[in-house]
């Protein structure tokens, strides 16, 4: 069975499925070209998760204010919230971020990796030390980190502009 997303819009980076309840943002899918959703039910709030979307991939929202529901441990939930801080059209290394919630650089990874809302919850912002690093557990250089590389300089360009 083909799994549900009440959206799938067309953007710079390829498709992507907006998942959500009637009140809170479950799970955005940043790599939904290969998945086959089924679009269920849209309803206010993903209309509007689409508009901020849209948005910002215009370069015209650099903050998101949107009802998420998040799954997953306290770790997890403590950098989740780290990411949030980290300005838009900025970035931080893995180690940077593991200093700031005394942790090691590869355990904000496995965070990072396991985030259901990217570009929302903007795991992208973290770098590895020696190079743009993975994104959604992928380390060699292909879509996923394209995609990664793709907002680094959207939000960089656009931070520019708007200066």
């Amino acid at each position: 069975m083909r799994p549900l997303a009440q959206a799938v819009m067309i953007t710079p980076i390829g498709k992507v499925a907006v998942i959500n309840s009637v009140d809170k943002v479950k799970k955005i899918d940043v790599h939904a070209e290969s998945i086959p959703y089924q679009i269920a039910q849209p309803n206010s709030l993903t209309k509007l998760i689409c508009q901020q979307l849209e948005a910002y991939f215009n370069g015209k929202l650099t903050k998101f204010d949107l009802p998420v529901q998040l799954d997953g441990t306290d770790f997890q939930f403590k950098v989740w919230s780290q990411l949030n801080h980290i300005p838009y059209g900025e970035a931080l290394t893995y180690g940077e971020l593991a200093n700031q919630v005394s942790t090691s650089a590869r355990a904000i990874g496995g965070a990072c990796r396991h985030n259901p809302i990217p570009i929302v919850i903007p795991c992208h912002r973290v770098i590895a030390a020696n190079g743009i690093g993975g994104y959604s557990g992928q380390w060699r250089l292909g879509v996923k980190v394209d995609v990664k590389r793709w907002l680094l300089q959207h939000e960089k360009k656009n931070k520019q502009i708007n200066e």
